[in-house]
């Protein structure tokens, strides 16, 4: 047996590893201590960027990068993960806003103005690893999108991808369609497997249970002592972010990779932001949420039914919950995100991106090759590492009594309404945290308390939550309102508890006991 040494850590051979694999299991076997690592000067086996829901309607023009719907931040990140020597893009599906055409058209155009058929200028071969989503799939009935654009049922269904997806497929990206398929990229296996609802021989299916029959045949091709990379669009059930997160799909996926330790799986939907560190989860596999590059989503069902007072509530009661709402919704369209991973004998390097500021929006992940026995992107090993939020000295909470409307809005059935109006209300301002990426603020806990024991808790995401600590919006101070009717009688007093992605509290912030005029 050969090894090197890194940083203290034992290093296997990969000649070693497979010969040793029936040992000690496929990725799997031996404990490793890893931290950051330099690779300056090293070589990747392969290296490809990765997004998802980019959600096109349109190739931009005179037009500002930040602009919804147009091709403009897609183009810049191509050209990026161009200049970083990518081998292949994955998208993770929701390419197509509305499910058209022609908006699949705008992203193959702007995809081949930045490599003409599919190379890079001195003829390199680049590869697509391309998943269609729900907006690709069912997005043209979404607000009766197409019925508006084509009132004629013919021509509309001549622009619908779903009415003839493999068609316009061979058409714009010049390859065959298949609901899930296998592409090699150097030696490293990549599976896609579309939003595809296609009802073969009559019967509709669902289009993710597909993987384990097609991992049963083609699986049979991949390389144990390799990473293999596949990707969806939903998360896997039970993986990134944890059972509670909004858009996973119905457990297929995790019970079919499950005994694959060597799979990543990639999957968006949720529009999360990888500031949220649990978008990276290790179990029997790895799986990660790919964020979006077109806007940042809010975790608002971790905290259901009410969700963060700046996001949207869950369930049949949401509209209403949300009426009453004094804040917004946190505005999160000046943050698009993606990721470059390079994979090496001995690791992979991951890092994530944020497209408009241009700027890392943390430290590079770093996951060992073999596996961890003990994973470093489990939950309870991920949350070990990261700190609790810090602030400066003599940080503290500002109390002003002002006037806000709530947000207002009618019941799912429109029988009742709320109405938005001023109202007699209470300012809360939170300090933002000192810029650390291993100690980051992700939302706080306000509570409002009166002496007799009475209390109103509110959760706010924090401004710039999705943003890299040193980006000008996450050193801003996050604002909480409370209605003052809404509020306990008699003298109060304000705690906020700062918290990071895990939930890990830093110092609780106290007012003296306060009373409201």
């Amino acid at each position: 047996m050969t090894t090197q040494v890194r940083g203290g850590a034992p290093l296997v051979s990969r000649r070693w590893f497979i010969g040793g694999t029936a040992a000690f299991g496929a990725f799997g076997g031996l404990r490793f201590a890893y931290g950051n690592v330099d690779k300056k000067g090293v070589t990747p086996k392969i290296r490809f960027g990765v997004v998802s829901d980019i959600h096109i309607t349109k190739i931009g023009a005179n037009e500002k990068m930040s602009a919804f719907g147009n091709s403009l931040t897609f183009r810049h990140t191509l050209e990026w993960f161009r200049e970083q020597g990518v081998d292949a893009v994955l998208i993770a599906g929701d390419m197509a806003d509305k499910g058209m055409g022609e908006q699949l058209a705008a992203v193959a155009e702007t995809w081949y103005a930045v490599f003409p058929g599919d190379r890079y200028p001195d003829g390199r071969p680049i590869e697509k690893v391309f998943v269609t989503g729900n907006h690709d799939w069912e997005g043209y009935n979404y607000g009766g999108f197409a019925a508006r654009a084509y009132p004629d049922a013919a021509e509309r269904n001549r622009h619908i991808l779903q009415k003839d997806m493999a068609g316009w497929w061979k058409k714009v990206f010049h390859e065959d369609y298949a609901p899930i398929y296998l592409k090699t990229v150097k030696g490293y296996s990549f599976i896609g497997c579309h939003w595809d609802t296609s009802a073969p021989n009559g019967k509709r299916v669902y289009g993710f249970s597909r993987l384990s029959d097609f991992l049963a045949t083609k699986g049979k091709s991949i390389d144990p002592a390799l990473p293999f990379f596949y990707a969806q669009h939903p998360h896997p059930k039970d993986t990134c972010y944890g059972p509670w997160a909004w858009g996973h799909d119905k457990g297929y996926v995790t019970q079919a990779l499950a005994s694959r330790p060597n799979a990543v799986a990639f999957s968006g939907h949720s529009h999360y932001t990888l500031t949220d560190e649990r978008s990276i989860w290790q179990g029997a596999f790895t799986s990660v949420g790919t964020s979006s590059l077109r806007y940042t989503g809010h975790p608002y069902n971790e905290f259901a039914p009410n969700g963060y007072e700046n996001t949207v509530a869950l369930g049949r009661d949401a509209a209403l919950l949300d009426a009453r709402k004094m804040m917004a919704k946190y505005h999160g369209s000046d943050c698009r995100q993606g990721m470059l991973w390079s994979v090496y004998d001995d690791c992979i390097v991951v890092k994530r991106r944020e497209f408009l500021a241009d700027i890392d929006v943390g430290d590079d992940w770093v996951m060992p090759l073999p596996a961890a026995e003990s994973k470093p992107f489990a939950f309870t090993e991920r949350a070990k590492k990261l700190r609790a939020p810090q602030f400066a000295a003599g940080a503290g909470l500002k109390v002003e009594q002002v006037t806000a409307k709530n947000r207002g809005g009618k019941s799912k059935d429109k029988k009742v309404t709320v109405p938005s109006v001023e109202k007699a209300s209470v300012r809360i301002t939170a300090p933002a945290a000192l810029p650390d990426r291993n100690a980051r603020l992700f939302n706080y806990e306000i509570t409002a308390e009166s002496k007799s024991g009475e209390k109103l808790a509110k959760r706010v995401l924090a401004e710039g939550f999705n943003q890299a600590p040193e980006h000008p919006r996450a050193k801003l101070p996050t604002i909480c309102l409370f209605a003052k009717d809404e509020l306990p009688k008699g003298e109060i007093r304000f705690t906020a508890v700062p918290r990071n992605s895990f939930g890990l509290a830093g110092r609780t912030f106290t007012t003296e006991w306060i009373t409201l005029a």
